[in-house]
């Protein structure tokens, strides 16, 4: 996943070509993105402190991570046009504030239904801050410092991943998970307390109306690479959501292992990113986010004969459990650059339109991955798990297969023929 989501918004700003960036505004959008970013994955590594605590199944407990991710999916879009005319400095603060108060929520909730609502309101303030600080950094940032100022907020997105997370994950382990939503909470605060100050008044990009998205959607192109997208999402999360169950039940580690695979994990994210821009501008974006795929379902198909194999956890297994965390984390992080390649791309209307509807389709697999790995979990074991990611990932594997032979035979069909004589 990540915080490019918004790309219908990175259009050119009013900033000009003079001085650099502002670090300092910069650094406070990337410590938002960070607080939101380890906010939307850190459950998955807290699944049985908070199951514990609450009195609920891990499976259940997993679900608020689907809801986030349901709510952030649906949510964006239609809070992105809602809010198209509103002050963008003031809609940033609001959503921070939203996203603090919502986590301040969580940490105290008495019950799971009070952490669940806490969790909507969540994905709320983050479906309305990541858009916004997107456009206020082209706002903000001189043409020719942009890509870096785009790339340094995003960053904090996957740096949520790297170091967020697992932080977040031994926090919970030797303390209480609480302490986590209050260190998300924390960071956000600090985030709004430079960004009062930093950020300046920015105008409201041009609207683009809900109508506009859902015809982008529609369009056969940009439906298939959105569903292939989802299913793509929801295979790897299937497993990933789970991670900490499944780390324990087939290494054997305690709570606080799970945090140090989930840093080597998130440290894997971070070379994916990079692998999947150098791919994708080498190969093409298709071929790249293809490629991604089947990597990602080669990793989660052997993770299913890992915990076919493994017995009682060995230093063996859990390295082998690392290796293949790795190879799953650097194929789907590779899958954001890739993906926005191939759209961008398309011989289509308005396509920054389509690309801002990824993220959503991102999410939107996160919520089916939960879900899915909810019920597995539930009702199956670790094989159930691993096999149902495998399962999902190779039907997205097989779809974009599928589109590419029959688009490389309409090409054939379509191509011009010997002249005569020749």
């Amino acid at each position: 996943m990540t915080a490019g989501e918004t790309a219908e918004d990175v259009q050119d700003g009013t900033a000009g070509d003079r001085g650099g960036p502002d670090r300092l505004l910069l650094s406070a959008l990337a410590v938002g993105a960070f607080a939101i970013g380890t906010d939307s994955l850190v459950i998955s590594g807290l699944l049985s402190r908070i199951a514990s605590d609450l009195s609920v199944s891990q499976a259940t407990t997993g679900q608020l991570i689907s809801v986030f991710a349901l709510v952030y999916a649906i949510g964006a879009p239609v809070l992105a046009t809602v809010t198209a005319g509103l002050d963008r400095r003031r809609l940033l603060l609001v959503a921070l504030t939203v996203f603090i108060a919502a986590n301040v929520l969580g940490a105290v909730a008495p019950n799971y239904p009070v952490l669940l609502a806490s969790r909507v309101l969540a994905a709320v303030g983050a479906g309305l801050y990541l858009p916004c600080a997107m456009v206020v950094t082209v706002s903000v940032t001189p043409q020719r410092w942009r890509g870096r100022g785009l790339a340094m907020v995003a960053g904090g997105m996957s740096a949520a991943t790297a170091l967020g997370v697992p932080l977040g994950t031994l926090i919970g382990a030797v303390s209480d998970w609480r302490a986590t939503l209050v260190l998300v909470a924390v960071l956000a605060t600090l985030a709004v307390a430079v960004l009062v100050k930093a950020v300046p008044r920015v105008a409201a990009p041009a609207a683009v109306t809900l109508g506009q998205r859902l015809r982008s959607a529609a369009h056969p192109q940009v439906l298939i690479a959105l569903l292939a997208n989802a299913l793509a999402c929801a295979g790897e999360f299937t497993v990933m959501v789970y991670v900490a169950p499944l780390a324990q039940d087939v290494t054997g580690t305690g709570a606080a292992g799970v945090s140090a695979f989930l840093l080597v994990s998130g440290l894997a994210a971070l070379l994916g990113s990079a692998v999947g821009g150098r791919a994708a501008d080498r190969f093409g974006g298709r071929r790249a986010y293809n490629g991604a795929v089947a990597v990602l379902f080669g990793g989660l198909a052997a993770l299913v004969l890992l915990t076919v194999a493994a017995g009682g956890g060995s230093w063996f297994t859990a390295g082998v459990f690392a290796l293949l965390l790795c190879v799953v984390s650097v194929a789907s992080w590779a899958l954001p650059p890739a993906q926005n390649h191939a759209i961008a791309g398309l011989d289509i209307p308005e396509p920054t339109v389509a690309l801002s509807l990824n993220g959503s389709s991102s999410y939107l697999g996160l919520a089916m991955g939960g879900v899915l790995g909810g019920l597995a979990v539930e009702h199956g074991s670790s094989t159930t798990l691993t096999a149902a990611g495998a399962a999902v990932e190779l039907s997205a594997l097989a779809l974009l297969l599928t589109t590419a032979a029959v688009t490389a035979k309409r090409r054939r069909a379509t191509a011009p023929g010997p002249r005569p004589g020749k």
